[in-house]
């Protein structure tokens, strides 16, 4: 009946909000519900002494706590004899079942994401977390995924953000490989015409086809696709913009300037329909050589194709 109706939703956030904001303004304030909705690295944690061990998961910047146990490992022997020798032999059979537990904590943490998973980082003690990966106490696909292994003072859940930062650099340098294997991959076959495409309008044609494998977007981008109407005859045009930018669009047909009705932020909508059709996106940094030609030589967006429909 052309009246409008207003209708009130309480949609659950996939994760929680991970802070307060006091925030005055003509418009919503979504970035962090828009980042939760962003593929994110996920990376494994381990942290691990004789006492106690705690596993956890890095996912963007957020650390989340998945598993903690304690071990009934005892101290040492102070006295010597035949009796510290059957001890220290008791002692060694209870660190080893611990670590044999920890290894199925960690199996049952990390498996299920183990396809989004793009490493595992091991911190402790020097000789609890050498033991421990040197023994091989993860599950065969797990042990693989081993970066690195790094000293930390705690092992409880502030053992996990010590892990973090001790192995920033070689997280960084990690994220560097893994976009400049992603370009030479989508450069290769941008050159003999194969399994690629770019620029918004084409990748999104492939992506709704189902026939994207992994989108590549640059980290800069920022577009978004803005919808006007015009309030006598009701046409509707559709243009891109960059960023927050606002364009003054005038119907054709009648000569006056038409209303915008409709905001959506490209890479978020394009990010959806790629988690719809089951493929990878993979946000590139302008601070890498090979981010800086996906934004600057190809729009910002491009894709590598599972196969070419005809």
């Amino acid at each position: 009946d052309g009246r409008e109706k207003h209708i009130t939703e309480i949609i659950e956030p996939p994760e929680p909000v991970p802070l307060y904001k006091y925030h005055c303004d003509s418009k919503f304030y979504l970035e962090p519900l828009k980042d939760m909705l962003r593929e994110k690295k996920v990376y494994g944690l381990i942290v691990l002494d004789r006492r106690e061990a705690t596993i956890g998961l890095l996912k963007g910047r957020r650390i989340e706590v998945l598993d903690y146990d304690t071990s009934m490992v005892p101290g040492k022997h102070r006295q010597g004899g035949q009796s510290s020798v059957r001890f220290e032999r008791l002692r060694e059979i209870a660190i080893h079942e611990f670590y044999k537990k920890v290894g199925e904590m960690a199996t049952n943490a990390f498996l299920p994401h183990k396809d989004k998973l793009v490493g595992i980082l091991i911190g402790g003690p020097s000789p609890t977390k050498d033991e421990f990966y040197q023994g091989e106490y993860l599950h065969h696909e797990l042990q693989r995924k081993v970066l690195g292994l790094f000293d930390v003072g705690y092992t409880s859940e502030n053992g996990l953000y010590e892990l973090v930062d001790k192995a920033k650099d070689l997280l960084s340098e990690v994220d560097l490989v893994r976009e400049k294997n992603l370009m030479s991959r989508f450069l290769y076959e941008i050159s003999r015409d194969g399994l690629a495409v770019y620029g918004e309008e084409e990748v999104r044609r492939y992506l709704e086809l189902g026939a994207v494998d992994t989108l590549l977007v640059s980290e800069d981008l920022r577009l978004e696709r803005v919808r006007y109407r015009c309030p006598t005859c009701r046409a509707e045009k559709v243009v891109t913009l960059k960023g927050k930018a606002v364009s003054r669009q005038i119907c054709e047909k009648d000569g006056v300037e038409m209303e915008e009705v409709e905001r959506t932020d490209i890479v978020l909508e394009l990010s959806e329909i790629a988690e719809r059709m089951n493929t990878k996106v993979e946000f590139l940094s302008t601070e890498t050589e090979e981010g800086e030609v996906l934004l600057k030589a190809f729009g910002g967006i491009a894709g590598i194709l599972r196969y070419k429909p005809k």
